[in-house]
């Protein structure tokens, strides 16, 4: 339907306009010819897996600092468990190409005290299409409940979270394993390069008055001549993740685990709570993934 309105000018001239309004039926119509389309653009220009391969690799180890964002890492009681960060999620989903990846805030809940953010990954090749959820707190450790800002904030750490997860659960780890591996190998370094590597890794978290001492003890070491090789690429993880908001100061050195923890979880690294891992299927082509899903952390490669 049109809506006519006319417009007098100062020197007196009529200008007729007209609005037309889209219908709420006419909206999800137009939706779904925009995803149609995408879908046979994706079926006439199919991926190449191998050249997908190629560039993930290329793009996570072009050098030291890309590297380094592509690392996420929590400290567990001395054994450090790490993982793809949002960074290296964000070159995998647009190097696999042909897909649509979406996160957004669907609840913030203040009475509970946390925020919930939902992502979805549609693989326009195959029509399949999976979700998603993650809960994060916006309480600080004494429990009073942030202010708006920092809810804001939290919840785009959330979207982050979730749209890392969902990124990882559905696209093959065969593709972005190899990327992660090297990227692990370039931030490690040699037994030449371990002094200069281990002070500034213990340094650069001074950057938000993290002590030394605090480092050490959420690697689980009594002191800076314990720090060995396979320590770099989990302290150089856990800053990348303090810098993309996928934990914070307190989460990584307080001793408290990050996210939604009323419950206690198998998988740290999806920042989930129990039973929030999925949300009601979305209708036909749409799937579900847990807080365990594979690439969400819950098979990590060897360190």
């Amino acid at each position: 339907m049109d809506t006519h309105n006319d417009i007098v000018t100062d020197d007196g001239e009529v200008i007729s306009t007209s609005l037309a309004t889209i219908e709420p039926g006419q909206l999800s119509e137009l939706a779904r010819v925009e995803i149609d389309q995408q879908i046979a653009t994706a079926h006439r220009y199919p991926r190449s897996i191998k050249k997908a391969v190629e560039n993930i690799l290329t793009l996570a180890t072009m050098d030291e600092a890309t590297a380094e964002e592509c690392i996420y890492a929590l400290p567990r009681g001395g054994k450090p468990i790490r993982g793809p960060s949002v960074r290296l999620a964000e070159i995998i989903a647009g190097q696999w190409r042909n897909c649509r990846v979406e996160a957004r805030i669907v609840e913030i809940n203040r009475t509970d005290k946390f925020v919930e953010a939902v992502a979805t990954f549609h693989d326009l090749e195959t029509n399949v299409a999976q979700r998603t959820a993650v809960r994060r707190r916006i309480v600080d450790s004494r429990g009073r409940l942030y202010n708006d800002d920092m809810i804001l904030v939290t919840g785009q750490a959330a979207c982050s979270i979730a749209r890392r997860n969902i990124i990882l659960a559905c696209v093959p780890k065969a593709v972005w394993n190899r990327a992660y591996l090297e990227a692990e190998r370039v931030i490690k370094g040699d037994v030449q390069t371990l002094s200069e590597r281990r002070a500034k890794a213990i340094a650069s978290f001074g950057t938000w008055g993290v002590k030394p001492e605090q480092v050490f003890a959420a690697l689980g070491v009594a002191g800076e001549d314990e720090v060995t090789l396979e320590h770099i690429p989990t302290l150089r993880g856990m800053f990348s993740a303090i810098k993309s908001g996928e934990a914070t100061v307190e989460d990584l050195f307080s001793g408290r685990a990050p996210g939604n923890r009323h419950q206690g979880i198998e998988n740290p690294l999806s920042d989930t709570a129990p039973g929030a891992g999925t949300t009601p299927s979305a209708g036909p082509g749409f799937g579900e993934t847990g807080p365990a899903a594979e690439g969400a952390g819950g098979s990590l490669p060897p360190s």
